[in-house]
């Protein structure tokens, strides 16, 4: 079998070897011949096994060899209510190189609660940071430890950490801006803007104030993940073949000159530091004050494995936060702040909220944002409904893979089964555009940026009606972290700025690019 001789490759060659033979496949007409040849040979026959199994629900059915992934790529929303109006909230089809079983509707819940489903093994098969990075040994660093750190030493602290992070924006931002003049300034896309602030104020948080400082180590915050993951862009035929895919994943964490430098960056940055706390920590020294920082947390878990040295251990920490945090807020937050200048109206009424709710608190209405707090964020309601709304509407389609790990069916309550080693899908551009499950939502398509004022549904809170950031036991541990910092990014800019949009801004619809497009403009506040 193709993939046999995958594994074996893996496993059974020294790292220079293997990556010999490889190259030596892939560089000739002929392996790569062979490969997609045996490949989409896999692939058909996957393809008629699936079809000759009851699978206890509905079935998209199969135009090609390849399944429907042409069909879908090239327009999922009308893929999805296409057939999610001929077969219902459940179904399957042959999508990604495999079989899969697409769930909405209320059902989505029994895929997140149920402990035989593991999304962490399905979101593997496509993008493994470990892999990719090459991150050592898959128990040197899980993802319950990541997870489990974040829950004790970052979400508890979020109120301490607040004026920190108000400083390192500010800082971000006037290194991206310099002095805006009156007359305002132009730029050409929000994300970069955005990209700089978070970086700065996530370093301050997770390594501290002074490392923060290290403009290498901000690169690497900032670009690590656009670099690296710009590697695994999907070859057209490699996204049906998981294997291969894996392989790909492996050899670029192996190979890659990016994941090499922004691994020095780290190395580089982190070792000084780490060498003066251990010896300050062994000695006692009494001058020495204790950072308030997740590196230091870490430090003090005695979690590192006996055969990696610290620093290694410390590189792939801050690489699994960089990978979880870093780009999916800095994406979240620009997707909010180009929905603000698509609807001028609501940022003023963001504004004149902020006014209300600093006076409220005792200061004068044209304080500096210096002086937010957590709590003085938590009252902004309808800046909270904004992200939420911004959230509910991105062009999300079917994601959130699960896979059965178990060695048993499972079979949801409307009969679809899902056999071990398959997937289930969660469809959450249905749920969160499904009115019974919306309730007070009308227009349910519309953006309405304040329509969850005071409905008991804040930005963070999950459900069946929200599935952003997932459900059950691996739901976004780092979500009240990163809402809050896109409250902050947001919050600032409108307390020192106007923003306009110099041309219509443009949300794509296509799945693999959630970011929109659009020249804007600050214009500082008198």
């Amino acid at each position: 079998m193709f993939t046999q001789y995958i594994y074996h490759l893996i496993n059974n060659f020294d790292q220079k070897k293997t990556i010999d033979q490889l190259q030596s496949i892939v560089s000739t007409k002929e392996g790569s011949i062979g490969l997609v040849t045996a490949a989409i040979l896999m692939s058909g026959v996957a393809l008629y096994k699936s079809s000759r199994i009851d699978r206890g629900c509905p079935q998209i059915p199969y135009n090609s060899i390849l399944g429907s992934t042409t069909e879908y790529r090239k327009d999922p929303e009308a893929f999805i209510k296409k057939w999610n109006k001929e077969l219902g909230p459940v179904y399957g089809g042959y999508l990604f190189g495999q079989y899969a079983t697409f769930v909405s509707g209320p059902q989505v819940r029994e895929v997140f609660l149920n402990n035989d489903f593991d999304f962490l093994e399905g979101i593997r098969r496509d993008f493994d940071t470990l892999l990719l990075t090459n991150g050592g040994g898959r128990n040197d660093l899980t993802t319950e430890m990541v997870a489990g750190g974040i829950k004790k030493n970052l979400s508890p602290k979020l109120g301490q950490y607040t004026s920190r992070v108000i400083q390192h924006l500010q800082q971000g931002l006037f290194e991206q801006c310099g002095v805006v003049p009156d007359e305002g300034k132009e730029f050409y896309h929000v994300y970069p803007l955005v990209q700089h602030m978070v970086a700065k104020a996530s370093a301050s948080v997770f390594v501290g104030p002074e490392l923060a400082k290290n403009e290498n180590l901000i690169d690497s915050f900032k670009n690590m993940v656009l670099e690296v993951g710009s590697e695994l862009r999907p070859k057209p035929i490699l996204e049906f073949f998981p294997n291969v895919m894996r392989l790909r994943m492996w050899y670029i964490g192996k190979t890659s000159r990016n994941v090499k430098r922004h691994r020095d960056q780290l190395y580089a940055a982190l070792m000084p530091e780490v060498d003066y706390r251990l010896n300050a920590m062994k000695e006692g020294d009494s001058n020495w004050e204790r950072p308030d920082d997740f590196l230091q947390d870490i430090l003090e878990s005695d979690g590192c494995p006996p055969h990696v040295d610290i620093y290694t251990h410390l590189v792939n920490w801050m690489t699994q936060l960089i990978f979880a945090a870093l780009h999916t807020t800095s994406e979240n937050g620009t997707i909010v702040l180009y929905r603000l200048l698509d609807n001028p109206d609501a940022m003023e009424e963001l504004y004149k909220e902020q006014i209300q709710v600093l006076e409220e608190s005792g200061y004068d209405a044209n304080v500096g944002p210096e002086v937010f707090t957590r709590e003085i964020l938590n009252k902004f309601s309808k800046l909270d409904s904004f992200i939420r709304e911004s959230c509910r509407l991105r062009n999300d389609y079917y994601g959130l893979p699960h896979k059965n790990v178990s060695n048993k069916n499972i079979t949801l309550s409307g009969g679809a089964i899902i056999r071990p080693g398959e997937f289930a899908y969660v469809n959450a551009f249905s749920n969160h555009r499904d009115e019974n499950l919306q309730k007070v939502i009308e227009d349910v398509s519309t953006f309405k940026p304040f329509r969850f004022v005071n409905q008991d549904r804040n930005s963070t809170k999950i459900g069946e009606d929200f599935i952003f950031f997932g459900m059950g036991k691996h739901a976004c541990p780092g979500r009240w972290f990163a809402i809050q910092e896109i409250k902050t990014v947001v919050s600032l800019l409108i307390r020192s700025y106007k923003l306009s949009a110099l041309e219509p801004v443009v949300f794509p619809t296509i799945e693999r690019n959630q970011i929109p497009n659009g020249r804007f403009k600050l214009v500082p506040r008198k």
